[in-house]
């Protein structure tokens, strides 16, 4: 599992998945989230939270993960806390399991797309090899130049 490539790919996945929310929210609410628009709200507030919540939120994490992925090993931190949003993700959803009962396919097929994303990026996150320690080093200028011994003597004429 090469971690450039697998952050990559998971980069990209993350951001269509965002980007199809963002463009078609209907879709994704009638489609994929089995959705319906509340009577008690504006059509146009509820696919505003589509595009926020699934959209916006998937979007900008699917950039970040492909930037994350140009440099692996110094991005080790920011891959872990990606993989670990997935895993949350999941965790939430079983934790919806417990409270409410089984999900159906959709709920199940959900839950292990999230931990094998999630696992997958921690995983990568722990596998890179460790940057070198970074030291700081100071500037210290040069010492000034000692003044000439005679106080007379001028500087040679060119």
């Amino acid at each position: 599992m090469n971690p450039r490539v697998t952050t990559t790919v998971i980069g990209v996945l993350t951001t269509v998945m965002g980007m199809l929310a963002l463009l078609y929210p209907a879709m994704i609410m009638h489609e994929v989230l089995g959705f319906a628009v509340d009577p008690g709200f504006t059509a146009n507030f509820v696919l505003g939270e589509v595009r926020a919540a699934y959209g916006g939120v998937f979007t900008v994490l699917g950039i970040y993960t492909i930037l994350a992925a140009m440099d692996p090993a110094t991005n080790r931190g920011r891959i872990l806390m990606i993989g670990l949003v997935w895993v949350g993700a999941c965790l939430g959803r079983l934790y919806g399991v417990v409270m409410e009962g089984s999900p159906g396919w959709w709920g199940w097929l959900s839950a292990l797309f999230e931990a094998v994303v999630g696992g997958m990026l921690v995983a990568v996150s722990q596998m890179t090899p460790e940057t070198p320690a970074v030291t700081r080093t100071t500037y210290t200028p040069p010492p000034p130049p000692a003044p000439p011994l005679d106080p007379t003597a001028t500087a040679p004429v060119i």
